[in-house]
């Protein structure tokens, strides 16, 4: 893993749309895997900045999105969807028919990851993969498992991602317990990966993702056998 240590989530934010700025700019039709949280959210705002600045061309893009909540439709203002458009695609008038996210409410899950699959797959996979981690160690919404789980797959959302993510909700028990989530296979194919970490509470899972051993129960320990990863942290994510 390549770390580029950053004094805060601005510097970070910058250093994430430089870099992935130059996967565009030398392949103007890549295919982005893209996250959500507030993670990425300073990076998104830069690109989408330099796009309508005319530095950089974001039109031939694709974007493939890790996980959606299943149960909240695309329209929702907490689903992932939603999420991307408001944060990214609307800000620079994106056509959203090239932004790719799992269907929550597909009627039949299974076949909806495989659809998923098959689409990635189809677009020749990942040209860049930004991801964040959670305090637990995930990536997407592949959570502490005794595996890893290669394909797309219907997540059990472990307890602290729900308390984490409950902030955004009206209350608690309306989290959903249940996500799609591209699998690890996917990911780890992705020719390049980014991961972005800020705050001190990631900096514990950070620091195990690292440098401890490859574990299924810490889903971000994989990416030590990935061959392209840059990691950008901040202070307080490296201070384990």
């Amino acid at each position: 893993m390549k770390l580029i240590r950053v004094k805060n989530y601005e510097e970070m934010s910058e250093k994430a749309a430089a870099l992935l700025g130059e996967t565009v700019a030398k392949k103007g039709d890549s295919v982005l895997g893209l996250a959500t949280g507030s993670t990425p959210v300073g990076m998104y705002q830069r690109l989408a900045d330099a796009h309508n600045a005319g530095k950089l061309n974001l039109s031939g893009v694709c974007g493939v999105n890790l996980d959606e909540y299943i149960g909240i439709g695309g329209d929702h203002e907490l689903s992932y969807r939603y999420f991307m458009s408001k944060n990214f695609y609307s800000l620079f008038g994106f056509d959203e028919s090239r932004a790719h996210i799992p269907n929550g409410l597909a009627a039949d899950l299974p076949k909806e990851c495989d659809r998923y699959d098959a689409l990635i797959e189809k677009l020749g996979g990942i040209d860049l993969q930004v991801l964040g981690i959670g305090r637990n160690g995930h990536i997407g919404f592949n959570e502490p498992d005794e595996v890893f789980l290669k394909n797309t797959h219907i997540a059990e959302l472990d307890e602290d991602t729900r308390a984490a993510n409950a902030r955004f909700f009206e209350r608690p028990a309306d989290v959903p317990s249940k996500a799609l989530t591209m699998g690890i296979g996917a990911i780890m194919a992705a020719k390049e990966i980014l991961l972005l970490v800020s705050g001190s509470e990631k900096a514990q899972a950070l620091k195990d993702a690292m440098t401890g051993d490859i574990d299924p129960r810490l889903p971000a320990s994989i990416l030590q056998l990935h061959p392209n990863v840059t990691v950008i942290a901040d202070e307080a994510a490296l201070q384990k």
